[in-house]
């Protein structure tokens, strides 16, 4: 799949086990887990339940306080679909 650098996330959840729920702005929904990252740099503040659980959206980018974000074609490439009652 070619990534598209044009793709936003437009709702993005906490979720148990360092996931996150997402809809991005292609219409496509899923869970990216966060979990791999945790022991990276920065990403190792997202530890703190409390840092995760505050995710929010900049402009389309799943961002925490630090200024800690994830690039949204990357979690659109990664993301496990899911179904809209998930």
């Amino acid at each position: 799949m070619a990534i598209d650098y044009l793709i936003k996330v437009i709702e993005c959840e906490p979720l148990p086990g360092y996931r996150l729920k997402v809809r991005c702005s292609d219409g496509a929904s899923g869970v990216f887990d966060m979990s791999k990252y945790l022991e990276r740099g920065a990403f190792k503040q997202l530890k703190a339940l409390d840092v995760f659980n505050a995710v929010h959206l900049v402009f389309g980018v799943p961002t925490w306080s630090g200024d800690i974000d994830i690039a949204p074609e990357h979690v659109r490439s990664d993301m496990v679909p899911c179904r809209e009652e998930d």
